[in-house]
């Protein structure tokens, strides 16, 4: 307890400091605390973005493939005469009579 009062009395720049001190390292805890989990989130949505990045490109190929394969088709029909389209379309697993 003297020592407290002799801190207070005589020197009160080394409580000031040690105050300051303590005021500091509270502060840069705080502080870091939250910066950790901005750069969480932050990870976290990163992760978010490429695996949308990800689907979109897998939806991209899979209706280029959709178009080449439609392109093939109408090729392919667009060349048969009147009686070979209407036999292929008899012959369709769509077809029901």
């Amino acid at each position: 307890m003297s020592f407290l009062l002799s801190l207070l009395g005589g020197s009160w720049h080394w409580l000031a400091a040690i105050g300051g001190v303590l005021a500091a390292l509270a502060a840069s805890y705080f502080g870091g605390k939250k910066i950790g989990k901005v750069q969480q989130q932050a990870r976290a949505d990163r992760v978010n973005a490429e695996k949308t990045a990800a689907q979109a490109v897998a939806v991209n190929q899979q209706q280029q493939q959709l178009r080449e394969e439609a392109k093939r088709v109408e090729t392919s029909n667009s060349n048969l005469d009147d009686a070979a389209a209407r036999d292929k379309l008899q012959r369709s697993k769509y077809h029901q009579p």
